[in-house]
């Protein structure tokens, strides 16, 4: 507990953001130099530690690494070093329980498998896990399987969860760029109401998003800026929003419902529609085979009844490899991603305590 509770506070330190993370590499690095371990970057920002049992079999264990540019408003003594920057999603937790739990590794004498460790960046921005696979890192070192886990708020102190299939969604950024003209409001008729176009297209997409029964998403906008001065009819808006769902069904049934809702609003208004929708992430599917096998194993792993809205890089590595992802309850705490998030550190040794049991996992 002093040894987990000791690298997760002095991370929690060293905020770093997206692939800039060199004092968190450094320290890493200083704790997996002293281990019986083969320690390299596979991409810039990233290090992995490959431990070799000499089996024909390989497991595979991630923790992410970057912070998020939240200025942090604790009041502890381990509270962030670095202006601006906060370990707000407990990345600074996911790397003390990876790097204790390499500890244990190198205390071992035998494994059912060889494990490599991952510990990747850019989770929270630009998808650091796609890079890593785009190395073909999990054909080079033969893995079998991959397991990662995330603190989670809001669940039971210490205990661990996850279910079968989707656990959390797919997600993608919606941008609409709406061109009117302006003219006075009070010969608005002149005009091409910029303003109004998109109000009408945020109120007609949200009753069709209403009306989707078929599956659990959400199609939000967040972002609407428009016009210039009061007394004028805009003549741009901007519009930034999110769509998640789980299936590709769902993707491409909004993604038409968009594109078709600017055609029927370009022809009613007369304003010209530019709408994107970005790559995002792909829905995170947990492997049906690995789920039986892990709930063997965690005889008190809680299984979950519906899966998640939130998205996470972690879905990339299940395109290529059979995956599987775990809440590690933390209790009832701030929310991730708020400037206050904290929680007792005693929760962490589950977390390792869970890898532990993985170990023994059959793998075919």
């Amino acid at each position: 507990m002093e040894q987990i509770q000791r690298i997760r506070r002095q991370l929690h330190q060293i905020p770093e953001l997206d692939k800039q993370l060199p004092k968190t590499i450094a320290y890493i690095k200083q704790i997996l130099s002293s281990l019986n371990c083969t320690v390299f970057q596979p991409i810039p920002g990233a290090v992995c530690a490959y431990f070799d049992f000499h089996k024909t079999t390989t497991l595979a264990f991630r923790s992410d690494m970057d912070a998020l540019a939240i200025q942090e408003q604790n009041d502890v003594s381990y509270r962030s070093t670095h202006k601006g920057q906060m370990h707000a999603c407990g990345h600074d937790a996911h790397m003390a329980i990876l790097l204790t739990f390499a500890k244990h590794l190198h205390a071992i004498s035998d494994c059912k498998h060889n494990v490599l460790l991952i510990f990747q960046p850019a989770e929270e921005t630009t998808g650091g896990a796609k890079d890593i696979v785009d190395t073909e890192l999990f054909t080079r070192y033969h893995v079998n399987a991959l397991f990662a886990l995330h603190v989670m708020p809001k669940q039971k102190k210490g205990s661990i969860a996850s279910k079968s299939g989707y656990l959390m969604a797919k997600s993608a950024q919606i941008t609409l760029k709406i061109k009117g003209r302006s003219a006075h409001v009070a010969h608005f008729h002149e005009g091409k109401d910029a303003l109004y176009a998109a109000l009408c297209f945020v109120q007609r997409i949200y009753a069709i998003s209403e009306q989707h029964k078929k599956e659990a998403h959400l199609l939000k906008f967040g972002v609407c800026n428009s016009g210039q001065v009061c007394n004028a009819i805009s003549d741009h808006t901007l519009l930034k929003g999110t769509l998640r769902v789980y299936s590709d069904d769902s993707f491409h049934y909004f993604h038409d419902r968009l594109n078709e809702l600017c055609e029927q609003l370009q022809k009613e208004s007369g304003c010209e529609f530019q709408l994107s929708l970005s790559e995002g992430y792909p829905a995170l599917v947990n492997d049906n085979e690995l789920f039986e096998k892990s709930k063997e194993l965690l005889k008190d792993m809680n299984v979950l009844t519906k899966a998640d809205l939130l998205t996470e890089d972690f879905a990339y590595y299940g395109k290529v490899v059979k995956s599987m992802f775990f809440y590690l309850g933390i209790g009832d705490v701030s929310p991730l991603h708020s400037d206050t998030f904290d929680f007792d550190d005693s929760c962490l040794t589950k977390g390792v305590s869970t890898f532990i049991q993985l170990l023994d996992i059959e793998i075919t």
